[in-house]
């Protein structure tokens, strides 16, 4: 038996406490609507595939492609965040995702000319 008593154990914090810290909810709305377009990215891409007519097979492949690209880059930008600062990093990435976004209209699926539907 132990001679003094264990402390009690801390009080949980609660959404609202957390939420009513001093800039938490800025922070918050900041970053959900950054990542909004990381979310709704796949969605543009299947809409652009199907309307473009391919199937949604195609659009599905080409989102799941977005996605992983997506997972194994995260990890290599936090590690460049962590060397050079986030603006260095954030800027040039975000540029060139949006380049690539609005080129993939401008080419076909297999790296062809683009915006023509193609022959059934």
């Amino acid at each position: 038996m132990p001679l003094t008593a264990s402390p009690a154990p801390a009080p949980r914090p609660t959404y609202g406490a957390v939420l009513g810290s001093p800039y938490v909810t800025r922070l918050l709305a900041g970053t959900l609507t950054g990542r909004l377009p990381n979310g709704m990215a796949p969605v543009a891409i299947v809409l652009w595939a199907t309307a473009s007519g391919h199937g949604i097979a195609f659009g599905g492949l080409l989102s799941a492609l977005y996605g992983l690209s997506s997972a194994l880059a995260q990890p290599v930008k936090g590690r460049l965040m962590d060397r050079h600062g986030q603006t260095a990093v954030h800027l040039p990435a975000a540029l060139i995702n949006s380049a690539l976004l609005v080129a993939l209209p401008l080419t076909g699926p297999y790296g062809g000319a683009g915006l023509a539907r193609p022959s059934s």
